[in-house]
């Protein structure tokens, strides 16, 4: 088993019990607007953008000192963590994404880590 297959397994384990990590787990769900020309809408006459939903589950992370320094952050911006296999798809730069409790954001940034274990995600709420 590799690191990464081991990392996974201890945070999942963890996340599944709500004696350890587990409350602090929440579903979300994610949009990706796909290119091209869309899907025709017979009853508007106009074509709509094709979207890819996806899902999974993220935990609320705080912004290091460094990037509070480096970031143009503001006061909507929020970051989360996502383990790579408790997600559909690895979220990707302007994807929409509607948190625990109804919050819609859009990805700023994912920053897989150095195993791609898990990702942190830069969200600016709507």
């Amino acid at each position: 088993m590799g690191m990464r297959e081991e990392l996974q397994g201890d945070l999942a384990e963890a996340f599944a019990s709500d004696d350890d990590l587990g409350q602090a787990y929440d579903a979300f769900i994610g949009e990706r607007v796909l290119p091209g020309d869309g899907v025709y809408n017979p009853d508007t006459g106009t074509y709509e953008p094709a979207k890819h939903a996806y899902n999974g589950s993220y935990w609320r992370e705080e912004f290091t000192f460094a990037e509070i320094q480096s970031l143009d952050l503001g006061s909507a911006d929020i970051k989360i963590g996502m383990l790579a296999s408790a997600v559909d798809e690895m979220p990707q730069v302007d994807d929409s994404i509607t948190l625990a409790g109804g919050a819609e954001a859009r990805v700023i940034s994912v920053t897989p880590d150095p195993v791609g274990a898990t990702y942190a995600v830069h969200l600016k709420v709507s």
